[in-house]
């Protein structure tokens, strides 16, 4: 995870002096038995008061690592604070498959293709350290052979190379939110290969179990040690036995399980209680000694190849890593999530304590390894934060790569946050896996390494916003690699060293743009990204990730979510509170026919006003749950529906009293964290679309009921959703597999009305010039409905009429592309107007 610019520092806070073992902690609640996620946070939250004045980097990368762990889990616990267990999301996503097969093949045949928008390759950047492509948590290859490789995703599933990096496809997605800890190759028969899953050093996602491949990645399939829905468990490696892949060691958070029939049965080869478990490997040169070590800081050995297992010594408290090497097998070195290095001569029964590093951070266990070359064992890789490097054996130690680099520092950049370091044997090649990707070099030497990571789709995004004035800019948030701008043709960095989580265009003037980062960060360009973009002041109190909306016809007026909502008249030069009193928001809306209309959310709370934000009332929704997205008819203030995220029954409501009485329009939506809700402007078969953790889903009125939307769409979170409606692309911001879109036009969606004829309708002039037009109606007897909204789905204009012509005025609102849709007896077509 990458720190932020010096001018950004002042926003982040610290934590006290506690070692770092200590800090762990909370990643691994979700996989206790006991844990709580209400008192963790407010545990957290006090130690977080104590001590908010330091501006060291290690202090305000701890507290971001707690606060994203913190964003992630809220929307994912029950409503006493306790952990749903995995199976749970993963038995939602079986029975949807069930429902979906169960619909015709010609409807599946002719469900709209999802398409990856991207990023393909690392986004450039204007300083030394470019966001990275994602986070990446194992490599795995097969002896000296660089040309195949595998990574593994937490959030992104497996992906594999067979060009040595220079293209990726991505292996497994029929997996739901497959997070992948560590993978292993059988050196007998490199196509048998075998996957722990879940996100053991970020606790993003938990295990499903070991999966196996028996056809070199291509296909996987469950073995027999895999979690039931009372289960909570996590997994860091699996070992093949180097002479026969019937035997495979895994380790969990409470044991090591071993199977000597290639993963049909397993059993408990040794147990301890949650001591996490997360290091295993042969002793070199050995097939029957083999090495483990935990997360509380103990050794141990087997010397019948993983059948009996005793702890040889307990070298530290923290989670310790070890490593290896081929120039001196009898060599054991390890390092603890506090940086200090330890050796072993005589299979870890004893240790001398080699150094411990200065300024080393695993930030809690996190980011954590350690590789020896085989050459040479006095050549020694330490990953944490940053790269380190000894060249006698750990006695001194030079920071090599470094996540923060820029030119004039020593040595080059390569993405922070280390989480797998491997040394390709009898080389002093070493690799890298880390949180922008994988990076190959020469450890020897001091050149620069290579950045393995372009065609690796697995940025995990918050947001997109896109604007009307172009189909092809977009700005995307991506968890620890900054903000996107995307131009239509590449990918550009900014914000950089942050977590992007927020983008806003200005409608009517794409020089106009904003880009927000963690904690309220917010930076604001005026030239369209030519020049730097300027920081604003903002108000304090937002969360993690929070909200910034445009006015729907006033592109200078804009309304933040920090400790309340906010709003600007001057596009952020200065704002005043509303003062709604809902709490720190975590939801805004806008109703687009009224901009007066204004609901708010924060948690369970949501408020909201008529008036602009001069007064607030309560909206008493359904349930006592988190409602994580509100969204107001396009042209009916009135009319509202709220999506909630969590495990309560009920997804998605509807009232059409503006919040008075509600019914529930859930159908058979999976009982599955939602986080975003939108309704198609210009539909008459109230089309609603929903992000989730397993995908997108669509509704209308004709179908009444919710179905997944589209084909191709990888099985994974997807945080945001936006319509162009110039183009009639809905864009998805997913959690670990970049940005996707597909057509919602409604040929695709089979949701065509019934067409008024060609020549019923004419705009004149087209252009217009003065922002004034007519409406001609040629052979429509009775009332007719004129709307006119912008490409951004905000209704601007609403008119019936009785009459043949009908002028419409458009003064106050932007110049652009503008969609006008007459609607007289059931019949109905859309015309485009230009606005100059």
């Amino acid at each position: 995870m990458k720190n932020t610019l010096p001018l950004l520092f002042g926003a982040f806070m610290m934590f006290p002096s506690l070692t770092e073992a200590q800090e762990s902690n909370w990643r691994l609640a979700p996989v206790q038995e006991q844990s709580n996620f209400f008192e963790i946070v407010k545990n957290e939250n006090n130690k977080l008061q104590q001590a908010r004045s330091r501006s060291d980097r290690k202090s305000k990368k701890q507290v971001k690592q707690f606060e994203r762990w913190q964003n992630f889990w809220k929307d994912r616990v029950l409503a006493d604070g306790s952990f749903m267990p995995v199976s749970h999301d993963y038995n939602e996503w079986l029975k949807e498959n069930q429902r979906h097969a169960k619909m015709s093949r010609n409807r599946a045949a002719s469900a709209p293709k999802w398409t990856l928008v991207g990023p393909a390759k690392p986004p450039k950047s204007n300083v030394g350290f470019y966001p990275g492509m994602g986070r990446l948590n194992t490599v795995a290859f097969n002896g000296t052979d660089l040309n195949t490789l595998y990574v593994g995703s937490p959030a992104g599933g497996v992906w594999k190379t067979t060009d040595g990096g220079k293209t990726w496809a991505p292996k497994g997605d029929n997996f739901p939110n497959l997070g992948v800890s560590h993978i292993d190759i059988s050196k007998k028969d490199p196509k048998i290969l075998y996957l722990a899953t879940g996100d053991f050093d970020g606790g993003h996602t938990r295990s499903l179990g070991v999966f196996k491949s028996v056809d070199a990645g291509e296909t996987w399939k469950p073995t027999g040690l895999s979690y039931t829905l009372a289960d909570r468990n996590l997994m860091a490696k699996v070992l093949i036995d180097p002479a026969n892949p019937d035997i495979v060691l895994a380790c969990t958070k409470s044991s090591i399980k071993r199977t000597t029939d290639g993963g049909k049965t397993w059993k408990d080869v040794h147990t301890e209680a949650n001591a996490f478990f997360n290091d295993l490997q042969y002793k070199t040169g050995s097939s029957t000694t083999v090495y483990a070590t935990t997360y509380r800081g103990k050794f141990l050995i087997s010397k019948d190849n993983g059948a009996t297992w005793k702890v040889a010594s307990t070298p530290s408290t923290a989670r310790l890593d070890m490593a290896q090497t081929a120039n001196d097998p009898n060599l054991i070195m390890v390092v603890d999530a506090n940086g200090k290095v330890q050796k072993s001569t005589n299979e870890g029964t004893s240790w001398s304590t080699v150094s411990t590093i200065a300024q080393y951070s695993s930030q809690g266990g996190y980011n954590i390894t350690i590789a020896i070359s085989p050459k040479d064992k006095n050549l020694v890789l330490v990953g944490g934060v940053e790269g380190w490097r000894s060249k006698n054996g750990g006695t001194t130690w030079e920071k090599y790569l470094d996540g923060y680099w820029e030119p004039g520092r020593a040595y080059f950049y390569v993405h922070s946050d280390h989480h797998d370091m491997m040394f390709v044997p009898g080389t002093n090649t070493a690799i890298s896996v880390n949180d922008g990707g994988i990076f190959k070099g020469d450890a020897s030497l001091d050149t620069k390494w290579t950045d393995l990571s372009s065609g690796l789709a697995i940025t995990q995004y918050y947001n997109v916003s896109g604007t009307p004035k172009s189909a092809g800019k977009l700005i995307m948030g991506a968890q620890d690699n900054d903000i996107a701008i995307y131009d239509g043709t590449e990918f550009k960095g900014e914000n950089a060293g942050s977590d992007g989580v927020e983008g806003l265009w200005d409608y009517s003037d794409s020089n106009y743009a904003w880009t927000c980062s963690q904690n309220g960060i917010m930076m604001r360009t005026t030239d369209g990204f030519k020049t730097a973009a300027r920081r604003l002041r903002t108000p304090a109190g937002a969360p993690f990730v929070w909200e910034l909306e445009i006015h729907p016809t006033d592109p200078k007026t804009i309304y933040g979510g920090f400790g309340d909502i906010y709003k600007s008249t001057n596009r952020g030069d200065t704002w005043k509170s509303l003062n709604s009193g809902v709490g720190t928001i975590e939801f805004i809306s806008i109703a687009p026919s009224n901009p007066n209309v204004i609901y708010v959310s924060s948690g369970s709370n949501v408020k909201m006003t008529t008036n602009g934000g001069t007064s607030w009332t309560n909206v008493n929704h359904p349930q006592i749950a988190t409602v994580k997205s509100i969204e107001v008819h396009p042209t009916k203030p009135n009319e509202v529906y709220i999506a909630y995220t969590g495990y309560t029954a009920g997804k998605v409501y509807k009232s059409t009293d503006s919040g008075k009485n509600w019914s529930n329009i859930t159908g058979s939506l999976p009982n599955i964290p939602t986080h975003k809700i939108i309704y198609k402007t210009g539909t008459s078969d109230g089309e609603l679309f929903l992000a989730t953790d397993l995908g997108v889903y669509y509704r209308n009125n004709t179908k009444g009921d919710w179905v997944r939307l589209g084909q191709g769409l990888p099985n994974v979170i997807v945080y945001d959703l936006e319509i162009h409606y110039g183009t009639n692309k809905l864009r998805a911001a997913t959690y670990g597999r970049g940005l996707w879109e597909v057509s919602v036009a409604a040929s695709v969606l089979s949701t065509e009305e019934t067409s008024l004829p060609t020549n019923a309708v004419a705009l004149y002039p087209n252009p217009t010039l003065d922002k004034s037009f007519t409406v001609k109606l040629a052979n429509l007897n009775g009332d007719s409905t004129i709307l006119v909204y912008n490409v951004i789905g905000s209704v601007v204009r609403e008119i019936k009429t009785s009459q043949k012509e009908t002028q419409v005025s458009l003064n106050g609102f932007a110049k652009g592309i503008y969609l006008v849709k007459v609607t007289n007896n059931n019949k109905s077509t859309t015309r485009k107007l230009i606005v100059k």
